[in-house]
């Protein structure tokens, strides 16, 4: 599919080299080229407690000044210890733990400004997985400190006394903080923080493809998350939102709505409110004079048999018809059919 995210920066200058004195270390030590790293290259580091009792053993980073929900990231593979957590030590604090054997999620302390639900760990293949959390740093008492930390436990408690040898510990890379309220694809720094611009989709729309009598929208689509935002797709006349044929990822968590308008009047208007969007989902809206349908997954789930079909349909948008409301997710399909299709 397309990827197609907004625009994003690593707040972290020093991505991959966790030995350099941007980070600091409490009661662990990290050895540089221990292991191939997701992209194939032997350049991930291992993260390895200090030998004998200690606790909080950490590589952490300070920031300040910080406002709105930031995604923390980092990947981590299991060695001898198997667990990873990603904190926030502010007032109180806030982590999640990481299972790096199964790739589960356990023990979310979620004060305020942790993001509810935002905890993701996704397979990326040979042990290694992307842990990642969102969180709010202005709802806390102070701004402060971000963690990658071990643990010998699923519980989570960082801070308690446990024994490390000098050897053993997990390997880590590509840590990334950003200020988006869910992951995006990884941006690697070196010395100074790095932005990736959002993605554009040119040219998709042909006015001699498209009909204003009758026809179909079709989309096979996954968002990046349910983040209160709508993201969509248009047919419209020239960009005009009075003539549109619409769907969007609704705010409302796991819901689409499809719209259709001819000269500013609504024809047909229609959320589902029951699916995973976050998966992949088929959406099919077929408009045509007194006949209207959407179908989610093959299934008809609205239909209406009054309303006026749109004019002068000529372009086909990855917004709501105009330059608001941009789609910002995973693409394999987006097409548009001239005969409304049964």
């Amino acid at each position: 599919s397309w990827l197609l995210e907004p625009q994003s920066t690593n707040l972290i200058t020093e991505s991959e080299d966790f030995s350099d004195s941007y980070w600091t270390s409490q009661a662990v030590s990290v050895t540089d080229n221990a292991t191939t790293s997701p992209e194939g290259l032997q350049n991930a580091s291992k993260l390895i407690p200090n030998s004998g009792t200690g606790g909080n053993r950490s590589l952490g980073k300070s920031f300040t000044g910080l406002s709105g929900i930031h995604t923390f990231s980092t990947f981590a593979k299991a060695g001898e210890y198997g667990y990873v957590s990603l904190r926030l030590r502010n007032t109180p604090s806030a982590f999640v733990m990481f299972d790096l054997n199964d790739g589960s999620i356990h023990n979310i302390n979620s004060p305020a400004q942790y993001v509810t639900g935002s905890a993701k760990i996704e397979d990326y293949g040979n042990g290694w997985y992307r842990c990642s959390a969102s969180f709010d740093p202005s709802g806390s008492g102070s701004v402060g400190d971000l963690f990658i930390s071990l643990s010998v436990g699923i519980t989570g408690d960082e801070s308690g006394q446990w024994n490390g040898d000098g050897v053993s510990g997990i390997y880590i890379w590509g840590a990334m903080f950003e200020q988006q309220s869910y992951i995006t694809s990884y941006i690697p720094t070196n010395g100074a923080a790095s932005t990736r611009l959002q993605d554009i989709a040119n040219n998709s729309g042909n006015a001699t493809l498209i009909n204003s009598t009758e026809g179909v929208l079709y989309a096979e689509i996954a968002a990046l998350a349910n983040d209160g935002t709508f993201r969509g797709f248009t047919i419209s006349a020239n960009g005009n939102s009075s003539n549109r044929v619409t769907i969007t990822i609704n705010s409302t968590a796991n819901s689409i709505r499809a719209n259709v308008k001819s000269n500013n009047a609504t024809s047909f208007d229609e959320s589902y409110n029951s699916v995973d969007v976050l998966s992949d989902t088929k959406i099919a809206m077929k408009y045509a004079q007194d006949n209207f349908a959407l179908f989610i997954n093959g299934v008809k789930r609205f239909s209406d048999t009054s309303g006026n079909t749109p004019v002068g349909l000529d372009v086909l948008n990855f917004n709501a018809g105009s330059t608001a409301l941009p789609f910002h997710g995973k693409v394999k399909a987006l097409v548009v059919y001239k005969e409304a299709l049964t």
